[in-house]
């Protein structure tokens, strides 16, 4: 099956809008001619696209040093550029920083080099204000680097690479993050060559409608612009997509669009895939994981890994049997080497030779990665005695008690009494990092509907004792957003009795009970196979996130076991309570009024009758997701055999974690 878009042209164009901005600075002489003064934080994200050599020879840069007052003292300017060159990312405070070498270490003591100034952000408008207003405007020709960003994660991920998925700036009320996603978002639809048509949208919170609004107001504004080549391109799209029932079918593109405050469970949730349970436990920035006692770098995504496949989405217990499994099967074929006899067999079995070594290498460094997750778990319980990494998951009494505590949380089997004194508990007997106690609030503040005054007031006490006043004000920011609701009610009267209001609009959930019983969010299998799940509560601790059911329940509603439907229609939310879910619910079918007529039959073309498909579902949730949750999606979406042929694009403004959430709870 062929794709609308596909990911791998995202770094080459991004490079290559970088090389022609490098060009038309170009200035005459040496062939490396620029001084390239970059931004620190920048420089993993250039990484990621390319390596330091291939971009000297794309920019022609001589030299790179950081935005730093002292790498333009005196002694470090006796060589002077042709050209200087500015890359940052538009913050004000870097602007400033900029503002300040060229006034007190550049314009005064250099007249001869040009001055340049790339910005790395899609929101030229307000770099150029902060410009102004710095008084350097005039002084250096400036440039936006808008395509830096999303960068390919993987075949199926275009990240943002926002600290903290944006959320940090969503809890304070700005609309960068929305604005850059649908930036991106425009920017896949152009890249596709207008391939990329959105036919039905799926929308759930007040971030997610407001960044479908800027959407529109981009693509409207783009279409204003574009010449008669490209407006000709479009329509023609247009009619092709919409000849029949089989044309839309086969190349119709749903957008799902999710607030991160649709399911803060999840996010708080200790995540068990391979991936995920990397990410909190090693840490992997811009999809690198990086372990230096064993000096070792793995990039997740990596094309040519074949073995992060097989691993990345597997419930952790099961990563150790899978790359035992592997290296076995690589050791066979090696060995098979003592028995050839035939000429024609040992030039193959040379020819294979560099591909069995390409395996091995990769089954060794995943098994490395594997070790380093359960010896950072343990968290210092015991020994690293990993034998084959014949183990099932991490045994760390520390972790299994978070992980439990989780569980009954969860399942609200704890009065409100007992939940405080577990959470309590677990905290003076481990010693956690802050936010694995605050993780534990606000579950718990979610699942109950708030936490009774007198527990909230003695856990906050407690708090404060053992980590001080950087816990008291994240847990006032906590408060005022509701994502721990301290609430006053009667002792006799049921929680679902209580008629105050619970959510806002950075934590949708309501009823936490109503929503999942009503999306089967913890089910229940009289077997537990974590080779062969039967549902998608294998990336947490026994729950399904509610962003994985609302995406799968566009398409199929199995989950509840409702009647099978083989016919390609789709459910969409239509019948799907939500009623114990708050915020803004849009679900539209963007056909032109011409075209309606096209769908009034009720009986789509059943999917086998569809050849040389190129459907496409987008799927993004405003504030980041976590690695168990894109796990999770994958998984719903390839059981299903009217998804499983679709291309699936997760566009994200960060990879996140629970720590993350906390994080972007801190006063700046």
């Amino acid at each position: 099956m062929g794709v609308l878009f596909d990911t791998k042209t995202v770094p080459q164009t991004s490079l290559g809008d970088l090389a022609a901005i490098f060009r038309s600075i170009g200035v005459s002489g040496a062939a490396n001619e620029h001084l390239l003064v970059l931004q620190h934080s920048l420089s993993r994200l250039i990484d990621s696209l390319t390596s330091f050599s291939n971009l000297k020879k794309l920019t022609k840069i001589n030299k790179v040093v950081w935005i730093d007052e002292q790498n333009f003292d005196h002694e470090h300017m006796q060589t002077i550029s042709p050209s200087i060159v500015f890359l940052c990312d538009g913050g004000f405070d870097i602007l400033d920083a900029i503002a300040g070498i060229l006034k007190r270490k550049i314009f005064p003591f250099n007249k001869t080099s040009k001055i340049s100034l790339i910005v790395a952000s899609r929101l030229p408008s307000t770099t150029d204000l902060a410009i102004e207003n710095l008084g350097i405007k005039g002084d250096v020709k400036v440039y936006h680097w808008s395509s830096i960003r999303p960068i390919a994660l993987e075949s199926d991920i275009l990240d943002l690479c926002l600290p903290q998925g944006g959320l940090g700036e969503l809890f304070s009320g700005s609309i960068n993050p929305l604005d850059q996603l649908a930036g991106s978002l425009l920017a896949l639809v152009i890249n596709s060559g207008y391939k990329v048509r959105i036919t039905n949208t799926f929308i759930k919170g007040e971030n997610s409608a407001k960044l479908w609004s800027i959407y529109q107001h981009k693509y409207q504004t783009h279409l204003t612009k574009v010449d008669p080549k490209t407006k000709k391109l479009i329509q023609d799209q247009d009619e092709t997509l919409f000849v029949d029932q089989h044309s839309f079918f086969n190349r119709n593109v749903d957008f799902v669009c999710l607030d991160r405050s649709v399911d803060l469970v999840s996010a708080v949730l200790t995540q068990l895939t391979y991936t995920g349970l990397c990410h909190e436990s090693l840490g992997v920035q811009l999809g690198m994981v990086s372990i230096p006692e064993e000096n070792l770098k793995l990039r997740f995504g990596d094309f040519n890994d074949e073995i992060y496949q097989l691993v990345r989405d597997l419930n952790f217990s099961m990563v150790g049997s899978v790359l035992n499994s592997k290296a076995r099967t690589l050791q066979a074929e090696y060995d098979k080497r003592n028995n050839l006899t035939d000429i024609e067999e040992m030039k193959k079995f040379v020819g294979e030779l560099n591909n069995l070594k390409e395996s091995q290498k990769w089954v060794q460094k995943h098994t490395v990665v594997a070790e380093n997750i359960l010896k950072s778990v343990k968290d210092g319980d015991q020994e690293r005695q990993i034998p084959g990494l014949e183990v099932e998951m991490p045994n760390s009494n520390k972790f299994n008690a978070f992980v439990e505590l989780q569980q009954e949380i969860l399942s609200d089997s704890l009065d409100n009494k007992r939940n405080c004194a577990a959470i309590l508990q677990y905290m003076y007997q481990f010693e956690p990092p802050l936010s694995e106690v605050l993780r534990l609030m606000i579950l718990t503040s979610i699942v109950k509907r708030g936490v009774r005054e007198p527990e909230y007031e003695h856990m906050k006490t407690e708090i404060y004792h053992m980590y001080g006043m950087d816990a008291f004000k994240i847990l006032i920011r906590m408060k005022e957003l509701k994502m721990v609701y301290p609430r006053e009610s009667l002792s006799f009267l049921p929680t679902s009795m209580s008629e105050e209001v619970v959510t806002s609009t950075h934590q949708l959930i309501r009823d936490f009970s109503s929503i999942g019983n009503n999306l089967n969010l913890m089910p229940v299998s009289d077997t537990v196979d974590p080779a062969n799940p039967q549902d998608a509560d294998f990336g947490l601790p026994g729950y399904v996130p509610i962003i994985t059911r609302l995406v799968e329940a566009i398409y199929s509603r199995e989950f509840l076991a409702a009647p099978r439907d083989t016919r390609i229609r789709k459910y969409g939310w239509d019948n799907l309570d939500l009623s114990a879910l708050d915020g803004e619910l849009k679900q539209e079918f963007l056909v032109p009024e011409t075209k309606k007529s096209l769908f009034n039959s009720s009986i789509p073309p059943k999917a086998s009758q569809l050849a040389d498909r190129k459907d496409l579902i987008i799927v993004t949730v405003v504030g980041g997701m976590t690695y168990s949750e894109i796990s999770t999606i994958r998984f719903v979406l390839n059981k299903n055999p009217v998804t499983k042929p679709k291309q699936v694009i997760f566009l994200t403004p960060g990879i996140i974690t629970g720590d993350d959430l906390i994080d972007s709870l801190r006063y700046k």
